[in-house]
């Protein structure tokens, strides 16, 4: 898959507007359990890096250029795996949009980065890990909002429709392991490093057992939901709820964090 994302994108994209291709998160982290890769739930994460931080506007900003580069992707892989054991999920995001829309952004640790082509992934700065960690704090409060919302979003999708709620879950829990542990005083490129199945682990030998219990079921619920293609709905729910407590337990720890730790000590704020 990310091959023929590589390919499809230097096919209808001038090489030298393309600083680099590059493929990360789980998909690239060594799999150590069944947490680690959850097939259709966990993302196969491509990051395109351009030169002019506007030139993807040039070729992929209208419905007709996204549905064709979707359209050539989709064949691609077809022609690769005619009869694949599952459909990867793809993420395809623009680096400099991300950059310059996600306060706080901190590039990824370059072992967990595969270069698909161009330049090396940016090296990041971990030289201030409290800065990380106040907007990892804030980004951890931010995630409770799924689950107030969560009631009315969860009553009506049952059956195939079930699904729609994993893409929505996949990318808020996946962070929020490292997230805490980075809040818990660990290692800011150690903490991003890890699989999930270290991040597991790695709360539990911080004392949040209960918290790395709910981030493995969620994985595991995730599993049976997808071995099960996608037909048991149960299995579905038991993520939901392991998410849930996730979302819950690491966003009641950001607001421990940003109690105890004031931006502002002398002032109190």
């Amino acid at each position: 898959m990310a091959a023929c994302v590589r390919d499809q994108l230097l096919g209808r994209i001038p090489e030298p507007e393309i600083r680099g291709v590059y493929l990360k998160g789980s998909s690239v982290k060594a799999w150590e359990s069944p947490l680690d890769y959850v097939p259709e739930i966990s993302d196969v994460d491509i990051h395109v890096w351009f030169r002019d931080d506007n030139a993807w506007r040039r070729h992929l900003d209208t419905v007709p250029q996204a549905l064709s580069l979707q359209a050539d992707i989709e064949t691609c892989f077809t022609e690769r795996f005619a009869q694949p054991i599952h459909q990867p999920r793809l993420q395809l995001i623009v680096l400099n949009t991300l950059v310059a829309e996600m306060p706080g952004f901190v590039y990824s640790p370059r072992s967990t980065v595969t270069v698909l082509h161009g330049e090396a992934y940016p090296e990041a700065d971990y030289n201030d890990p409290d800065r990380i960690r106040r907007h990892d704090a804030v980004d951890l409060i931010e995630r409770i909002e799924w689950v107030e919302r969560a009631p009315l979003r969860v009553i009506d999708r049952f059956g195939v429709h079930a699904r729609e709620i994993s893409r929505e879950l996949s990318w808020r829990v996946a962070p929020a392991g490292p997230l805490v542990l980075h809040i818990s005083g660990l290692d800011t490129e150690h903490v991003w490093s890890l699989n999930r199945t270290r991040v597991t682990a790695a709360l539990r030998d911080v004392g949040l057992g209960a918290l790395a219990d709910a981030y493995r079921d969620f994985y595991l619920a995730a599993w049976d939901y997808f071995l099960s293609s996608f037909a048991d709905t149960n299995a579905c729910r038991a993520a939901i709820l392991a998410a849930s407590r996730v979302l819950t337990e690491s966003g009641a720890l950001g607001r421990q964090w940003l109690a105890t730790n004031p931006e502002n000590p002398a002032a109190g704020t």
